[in-house]
């Protein structure tokens, strides 16, 4: 009994909060399966099995059959795929939102481990988790996240001495056979080292000794050499500059376009950003110079594509929760004294509380509290996302269900020029059968040219026709409420084959059986 009392004594009200916060979290990231580049990575992992070895040339469609691709992804892409065939798409769906109460959590500890205060730091935990929010989904760009902040909470371990710098490495390596977004680790160890660098030249009494900083730069080097021992070697490396470099890509995909600033994630982005420049406005932030590169190497990422904003999040932590609790600190001392001034006005001033001495009892009332509010949570956000029948529903309001049914009947394979957020889900459906699409999420496989000749069809561009007629497509797939089946209809070459509410399918005539 004195070790249940012990445990119970525990459960204190900050350990309730901590729980209740990364719950919420969970529950709020557990958002239906409606990434159009979920079926596609699913797609990814059963060709994987299927084949037994990693693609170098596209498969999936007629446009770009036979093109290099790199498939980054390869091992999360594996991973996604054997979790649906072991509980569907809700257990993707959980293991998901799994990742981003981890990387809340990691957030948490690098914002308490920069000195700031407890509450401050729940509350700047869940602004930088929703601002993070429009990359929430089953997607492998989700792991970046989560190994960034393990690799800050590492970094500032090892600073403590308390890991060795060869843990980088493996890591490293596994992160590039995840997802090439490992790049953002690199860049995040380099710029640790040479921060650490300054630092030890500016003040050698504090700073890192060189044979510590000499042990990680090799370490570094050692993690960038390992991460070509992948499938792809060096091409991980320089795949993203492709991405990363393309107007094309970044005017016309959503995910790579600048943040926002009018949505509610741009705001807790805007919050974080404004919060940073107020703390450094009062003049009593001292951080490490590491941790101002970080800041402001990630700030240009997040500024350039709304995807990196959860990689500033926890990259920028540190700066950020040093120059909150400097304002915090300011803003006390400019309030009045509390002894000195009405009640009303001393409520405005804050102070720490005091709890009283935990005790097992209240350690009780705190768990029984706690159970209950994560049950509820769970129960009213998150449960009605894991429900298969729910899924289901949500994924026939958004993806081509009826119409990929409808090109599965033909008993034939199909050439299909597609809408863009509908080719992973169509390949997922019909390449098995023989069927291949125009163009899905895996921009890069198509290439600037290729793209830009899907966006003049799309936008109904000079020479749209001209592209249908090159294509030469046995069907076309489009959302509904598309201009171009208005157009389409009165083509005396093709005919209405489907149609619902979500998509329709136009076939050649004379195609379809």
């Amino acid at each position: 009994m004195p070790v249940v009392g012990g445990v119970l004594r525990r459960v204190t009200s900050a350990l309730v909060l901590r729980w209740l916060l990364f719950t919420a979290i969970f529950s709020l990231a557990a958002v239906p399966p409606l990434d159009p580049d979920l079926w596609w990575h699913l797609a990814n992992g059963r060709l994987i099995i299927a084949i037994g070895t990693i693609p170098h040339v596209d498969l999936y469609s007629f446009s770009a059959a036979g093109q290099p691709w790199v498939m980054h992804e390869w091992l999360a892409d594996l991973m996604m795929y054997l979790l649906y065939q072991l509980g569907g798409l809700p257990l993707l769906v959980a293991v998901f939102a799994g990742v981003v109460a981890a990387g809340a959590i990691c957030l948490y500890v690098i914002l308490r481990r920069s000195d700031l205060h407890p509450t401050l730091g729940a509350a700047l935990t869940l602004v930088g988790a929703l601002a993070g929010s429009t990359a929430w989904g089953a997607r492998p760009q989700l792991l970046n996240m989560l190994f960034t902040g393990l690799l800050v909470v590492g970094l500032g371990a090892y600073r403590r001495g308390r890991l060795s710098p060869w843990l980088l490495p493996p890591f490293i390596w596994l992160w590039a056979n995840l997802h090439s977004g490992f790049l953002v680790g690199v860049i995040i160890a380099g710029l640790f080292a040479v921060g650490e660098w300054f630092d030890a030249r500016r003040s050698p009494a504090t700073g890192m000794p060189a044979g510590r900083r000499a042990r990680f730069g090799w370490a570094i080097a050692a993690g960038v050499v390992l991460s070509v021992v992948n499938p792809s070697g060096v091409q991980t490396l320089l795949f993203p500059l492709g991405t990363l470099t393309s107007p094309l890509i970044q005017n016309n995909i959503q995910e790579w376009a600048s943040p926002d600033f009018h949505s509610m994630a741009g705001l807790m982005f805007e919050t974080i950003v404004f919060l940073t420049l107020g703390g450094l406005a009062t003049g009593k932030v001292k951080a490490r110079t590491h941790e101002w590169l970080w800041a402001f190497a990630l700030l240009y990422l997040a500024l350039a594509s709304q995807r990196n904003v959860p990689l500033f999040v926890i990259g920028a932590a540190p700066l950020a929760a040093r120059c909150a609790q400097a304002l915090l600190v300011t803003l006390s001392s400019i309030l009045p004294a509390v002894a000195r001034r009405p009640a009303a006005q001393a409520a405005l001033r804050w102070t720490p509380i005091r709890p009283n001495r935990p005790t097992a009892a209240l350690g009780v009332l705190n768990l029984a509290l706690l159970v209950v509010a994560v049950a509820v949570m769970i129960a009213y956000r998150a449960v009605p996302n894991l429900r298969s029948a729910d899924e289901a529903a949500a994924i026939a309001s958004v993806f081509p269900v009826r119409a990929a049914d409808a090109l599965q009947a033909v008993g034939k394979p199909v050439r299909i020029f597609n809408y863009y957020d509908y080719g992973g889900y169509l390949l997922w459906r019909l390449y098995p059968h023989g069927s291949r699409i125009f163009i899905d999420g895996r921009v890069e496989v198509y290439g600037s040219a290729l793209f830009s000749r899907y966006l003049r069809v799309s936008y109904l561009a000079d020479g749209w026709p001209s592209v249908i007629a090159q294509t030469d497509p046995d069907a076309i797939v489009l959302p509904s409420g598309h201009p171009l089946v208005g157009l389409l209809e009165q083509d005396p070459a093709w005919q209405l084959f489907s149609h619902d509410r979500v998509a329709t399918v136009f076939t050649r005539v004379g195609f379809a059986p």
